[in-house]
């Protein structure tokens, strides 16, 4: 049943921000340094262009005979239990890894998990002793510290930078604090080419309450990402800083093109998605970026190994010829975390095992065909062009309901070209989005009604509403509102 396109008219007001904190310390010329710096929209090291080709790699912190150690997670080993059973056993099996990651031509990795804390009055680190116990970070961070340096130490030996995910301070004095002694210890440290201060703030910053409940405005996100952006400056002038961005719709509250990040990290996954992320991202976000993860989940079944080596090469191809300066890959080894798209991203699996090439490491789990191509990757010649997807504007493909509407600029009437506009259900259980064209106009397609609404854009301000259109078929045979086929379809 198709039904009708109603057409409605929103009006967006531009919010201006003044952001001059990188007039508070004196510029020293990184090219000469071994920091990896930013000239325009690339990273570069000394005068030339480094492009970011990273792995994700989760960790813990263990306690081991009254010693502490950072080693990969029980998943990266023998899928159950850590393999190494002494300090020097786990940093020798953490060597294998990261060994094997440079391998497979990759240069940088993203350190995620190093300091597993819970942003409550009290922050505490997670750690396994074997079993998972907490300890509170105050006078502890020469513990998290000098794991932290085992990590740095055997990724600068094997010429790895890294990106460290951190949990960035909201309103926590004694994370903040916590977060510049970090800063402040390994600002002299270039392996570390920059800093993720928060984890997908559309999923994790107030992800106890429901989507319409959500109270953090643009406003908000910006003086906290304004004191991230000080705390840099004051404490790691020369390394980097961005957020893990994901959907378009981070724009509703967390907008990349208004926060003082150095750059535009952002995630994305699904392959209806992919493409259209990449281009709404490069065309609407004027600042650098790169995908800071991505993968195709492949058992070799359901989803084969040779898709996801060919997703590789097409979202690659897509990122070089749209503009962005890196990519980084979901993640280093299968795990069993319950979902299959989380499950089998990875470029190992837990079949067999792969020895290094210089003999002297044997890492459990084979390589899948996807290792064969990121080596590659530097030979493709970009061709810059960088065009809009068939399903921009209905990625999914829903078929049973049309709404349209206009996005004008409140001061100008001028229409308003990228704005994002997401579409709920009743109960908050599918949605689904779209963007504006050139002339302002939305598109908005589903396959159930949707009545909870948000529209944005960047540097825009933003609109929440609940709508109910009166809809009218396009077919002789009228099906009822409760009656349309696949009304529980989503991108998941």
């Amino acid at each position: 049943m198709k039904l009708k396109k109603i057409s409605i008219l929103f009006i967006l007001v531009t919010i201006l921000f003044s952001c001059n904190q990188e007039d508070k310390i004196e510029k020293i010329d990184l090219s000469k340094t071994d920091f990896i710096y930013l000239e325009g929209k690339h990273f570069k090291h000394k005068l030339n262009n480094y492009f970011p080709l990273m792995l994700n790699y989760c960790v813990r912190i263990r306690e081991i005979n009254n010693e502490f150690v950072i080693a990969g997670i029980k998943d990266y080993e023998d899928k159950n239990i850590f393999e190494g059973n002494t300090k020097d056993s786990a940093l020798t099996v953490l060597r294998g890894h990261l060994q094997l990651i440079k391998e497979q031509g990759f240069n940088s990795i993203r350190l995620v998990g190093f300091n597993k804390i819970n942003s409550e009055e009290s922050p505490q680190l997670s750690y396994f002793t074997p079993k998972s116990k907490k300890m509170p970070i105050e006078g502890n961070y020469e513990i998290m510290f000098e794991c932290l340096s085992q990590f740095l130490e055997i990724a600068n030996d094997l010429d790895l930078r890294v990106m460290i995910l951190l949990n960035g301070p909201v309103e926590n004095p004694k994370l903040t604090n916590f977060t510049k002694e970090l800063l402040k210890k390994f600002q002299n440290n270039s392996t570390i080419f920059a800093y993720d201060f928060m984890n997908e703030p559309l999923y994790f910053d107030n992800k106890d309450l429901k989507p319409g409940e959500r109270v953090r405005t643009k406003e908000s996100a910006f003086e906290i990402v304004s004191l991230w952006k000080d705390l840099m400056l004051e404490n790691a002038p020369n390394q980097l800083f961005t957020i893990g961005f994901s959907e378009p719709i981070e724009v509703f509250e967390w907008d990349p093109a208004i926060l003082p990040v150095d750059f535009v990290a952002f995630h994305t996954y699904h392959p209806l998605r992919v493409p259209n992320e990449i281009y709404w991202y490069s065309k609407y976000i004027d600042k650098p970026w790169m995908i800071g993860e991505t993968s195709l989940p492949a058992d070799n079944d359901s989803i084969s190994y040779k898709e996801q080596q060919q997703y590789l090469y097409e979202i690659y191809k897509q990122i070089v010829n749209c503009g962005g300066a890196g990519l980084g890959w979901w993640s280093f080894q299968d795990v069993s975390w319950g979902g299959f798209e989380h499950d089998y991203t990875s470029i190992l699996n837990h079949v067999g095992t792969t020895t290094t090439k210089d003999g002297k490491y044997i890492i459990k789990g084979s390589l899948k065909p996807v290792c064969e191509g990121f080596d590659k990757l530097k030979n493709y010649t970009p061709t810059n062009e960088c065009g809009c997807a068939i399903n921009y504007y209905n990625m999914v493909g829903y078929q049973n309901i049309v709404l349209t509407g206009k996005i004008v600029n409140e001061k100008t009437n001028t229409p308003i070209e990228g704005a994002v506009i997401r579409g709920w259900n009743k109960y908050w259980s599918v949605g689904a989005n779209t963007f504006t064209d050139s002339l302002g106009v939305f598109t908005m397609y589903s396959n159930t009604e949707f009545v909870h609404f948000e529209i944005s854009a960047p540097k825009m301000t933003q609109i929440k509403f609940d709508y109910h259109a009166e809809y009218t078929s396009i077919e002789e045979n009228t099906i009822a509102m409760g009656d349309l086929p696949n009304q529980k379809l989503e991108y998941h």
